[in-house]
């Protein structure tokens, strides 16, 4: 972690100088370099589906930006695979739908905003699917791609190099659908978990992680194992769970102490595995911007 953010700071500088030397350089730039474009999600008002009624639909709010303020924008296209939990197998991935231009209108920014969903049915029939081939421990992942009118196309794969960092700037492209289960608290939220991705970089894939029940629904994600902060036996992320919809939200008790860096607050958003037990976060650390966070129960 720690190395991530000095390397910022040294391309910062050294863009800093470059850029002072030689004004040009910033021109030639934008008259060569191809300009990108970006889903950015600004929430998840229905973040899984519902085991018993595959009408629900599991839904994100996206805002698109490009260099012409939206001019460019001409349709989503929605991908979804699903991995079951009996074996860890994960499927070919299937187009689901489109969602068209015209399903969004201009947002705070002045940019195009609107809410991309599907429903489990339609995502059963992409996935060539039928009552009995799954379970409620099964999930899917979700993946969004941006078509824009010139032809080209954004996703996951593009989302490292077009997208550098900070939350204004979150695009993540790929989302966590579980299924809902009703919860009669957090209390299953609890022991040790193995960390799939960390993009802040405490941890690497495989570590674990302890998590704490508290009460109601709420837990803590423990930072006993963490090898970057040096308040790690006081401090912690709580989660606390909303049982209608299993979204979740994040908050550090205390800032996280980084040495050589500013203590940083924790906060975040995602969702949980109510069926289960899965941990799908993303976190903002101060101004340093989102990071994924993934856990599964060991």
């Amino acid at each position: 972690m720690k190395q991530f953010r000095i390397y910022i700071f040294l391309a910062l500088g050294i863009l800093a100088v470059s850029c002072s030397e030689d004004e040009k350089v910033t021109v030639k730039v934008q008259d060569t370099v191809e300009r990108g474009a970006i889903l950015r999600t600004i929430s998840k008002p229905s973040p899984s589906f519902d085991f018993n009624d595959p009408s629900k639909q599991w839904i994100v709010e996206v805002e698109e930006q490009d260099h012409e303020d939206g001019a460019l924008f001409q349709e989503v296209g929605v991908y979804a695979s699903i991995t079951k939990s009996s074996t860890g197998n994960t499927s070919e991935e299937a187009f689901i739908k489109t969602v068209p231009k015209s399903d969004f209108s201009r947002g705070p920014n002045d940019l195009p905003r609107g809410k991309v969903g599907a429903s489990l049915s339609e995502v059963l029939s992409g996935l060539g699917l039928s009552s009995g081939q799954y379970e409620s421990t099964d999930f899917f992942t979700i993946r969004l791609e941006l078509v824009l009118t010139d032809g080209r196309t954004f996703s996951a794969a593009d989302a490292g190099a077009t997208v550098a960092g900070g939350s204004f700037f979150s695009s993540p492209y790929t989302y966590s659908a579980q299924f809902f289960c009703a919860l009669a608290d957090a209390s299953s939220f609890d022991g040790n978990y193995i960390v799939v991705t960390d993009v802040w970089a405490d941890y690497a894939a495989g570590d674990v992680v302890p998590v704490q029940f508290v009460s109601g629904y709420t837990f803590r994600i423990l930072n006993t194992a963490n090898p970057f902060v040096d308040n790690q036996d006081t401090s912690y992320m709580e989660v606390t769970i909303d049982p209608d919809t299993g979204a979740a939200t994040v908050m550090s008790n205390e800032c996280f102490n980084y040495p050589g860096f500013d203590c940083v607050n924790v906060t975040g958003l995602g969702s949980v595995g109510t069926c289960t037990g899965d941990i799908n976060l993303v976190n903002t650390f101060g101004p340093y911007g989102n990071y994924g966070f993934t856990l599964v129960k060991q």
